[in-house]
């Protein structure tokens, strides 16, 4: 059985992702948030959740981890930074083996989480089970629930990894990209507006493999833009790791207002933090 990526963040419901769209709206329109000289620095604090010898990762591991996120985002206008003080290992089987949702989950964050949410990323590795590769909370989840806020990636699918085609890092990208705002580019299907970013056409499902850029149209929706191919190299697809290399400019706006909206403390460079004074106001905003 070939194997597919599994994603397992949470499918954010119709109502919700349309009141997310128009607070969503009224903050690009009343701030300057997507200026292209804004710059924005996240410390990454890793936390290794291992079973002995199970679900070791390496330093070397991490620079690369690191080096992936940056490859991806850096066009975005965001930096990762990682400092190898900044790493924390729990030997323990049961969080090990966390399911989404589950006890353990709640239980190894409540007592292993690194770093305060608001000022920077918990990245923990784990093996979960049911086959899945990862997951990551949403910026509005963060007010309501900080302890959860973070990703869960597998350890196997860092570079290096063994979790080939899912072992060069972009798993990591693929959740980062949730815990800064986006959904995946298959969302709702055919049912628009889909991920709510204009650039990224609707399609009917997720991509899987390696798809050639002739098969592109295979399936997309009849209600896509004239010309319009399926983005089978985003990195909110499901495509094998090495198909994957690019974000678009609407995810970046999309990225930087919940940035804005829900992770302010993150904007560190001074026109980044001449906006997130001027977007004081939606520190009232209750998701």
């Amino acid at each position: 059985m070939v194997q597919r990526r599994r994603c397992a963040t949470i499918d954010v419901g119709s109502g919700d992702r349309a009141r997310m769209a128009e607070l969503e709206a009224q903050f690009i329109q009343d701030t300057r948030i997507t200026e292209a000289d804004l710059s924005l620095i996240i410390p990454v604090h890793f936390i290794h959740v291992v079973d002995g010898e199970q679900g070791a990762i390496s330093a070397v591991q991490r620079k690369q981890q690191v080096k992936v996120l940056n490859d991806a985002y850096a066009p975005m206008g965001i930096v990762f930074t990682a400092e190898e003080g900044n790493v924390s290992v729990v030997d323990n089987p049961e969080f090990f083996r966390m399911g989404h949702m589950s006890a353990r989950e709640r239980n190894c964050k409540t007592q292993n989480q690194a770093v305060d949410p608001k000022r920077g990323l918990n990245f923990y590795t784990a093996e979960p089970g049911g086959g899945l590769l990862g997951w990551a909370t949403f910026p509005f989840q963060m007010e309501g629930d900080p302890a959860m806020d973070g990703v869960v990636i597998m350890h196997s699918s860092l570079p290096g990894g063994t979790g080939a085609p899912y072992d060069l890092g972009m798993t990591a990208v693929h959740e980062v990209g949730h815990w800064l705002g986006l959904y995946h580019t298959f969302q709702d299907a055919c049912v628009l507006p889909g991920d709510e970013v204009s650039d990224t056409p609707a399609h009917s499902g997720p991509n899987y493999g390696k798809p050639a850029d002739a098969e592109q149209p295979h399936n997309l929706c009849a209600n896509a833009s004239a010309g319009a191919e399926c983005p089978i190299h985003n990195y909110m697809n499901y495509v094998d790791d090495d198909w994957m290399h690019e974000f678009t400019n609407g995810q970046r706006e999309r990225m930087w207002a919940q940035v804005g909206m829900f992770r302010r403390d993150l904007l560190t460079s001074q026109a980044a933090a001449a906006v997130a004074e001027e977007a004081e106001v939606w520190a009232q905003v209750r998701w």
